[in-house]
């Protein structure tokens, strides 16, 4: 099952993005009762929201990422530059994605409980001693 809606970040109001995110995912949940797990945005919209991360004083500070194995919190120090992947709100994790049919300023909050991210599917015929091995 897949559910869109979209929203807008009002013009001047970029320095409130995060805001209007948060409202959006609770907006989101009373009209659908399900939490989105997606945020799609054009390329320009994303690149705001790195920006303003990166230069707005507090805002760095409501930056982390978890450690998948550790489940520890960590931050970024003031000289890394920070390009987000994702946005955590209201017990919400959203990931991100992009479409650039959506206009600068707008963004679709989505819940898919079976997105596809374009990930090459290994057929299960597949004799496993011919795939490639990964090397890290």
């Amino acid at each position: 099952m897949k559910i869109e809606k979209t929203y807008s970040i009002k013009e001047g109001a970029w320095t409130q993005w995060n805001k209007t995110i948060a409202e959006a995912i609770k907006d989101f949940c009373s009209v659908y009762t399900f939490y989105p797990n997606i945020l799609v945005a054009n390329d320009h919209t994303f690149s705001q929201f790195d920006f303003l991360v990166n230069v707005m004083p507090g805002e760095r500070q409501c930056v982390s990422s978890k450690d998948d194995i550790t489940g520890v919190l960590n931050f970024p120090s003031e000289s890394t530059e920070i390009s987000l992947g994702g946005f955590t709100s209201c017990d919400v994790d959203l990931d991100f994605a992009v479409d650039h049919q959506l206009a600068d300023r707008e963004f679709s909050l989505v819940y898919d409980d079976e997105p596809d991210w374009n990930e090459p599917e290994i057929p299960e015929d597949c004799p496993k001693d011919e795939l490639e091995p990964c090397l890290f």
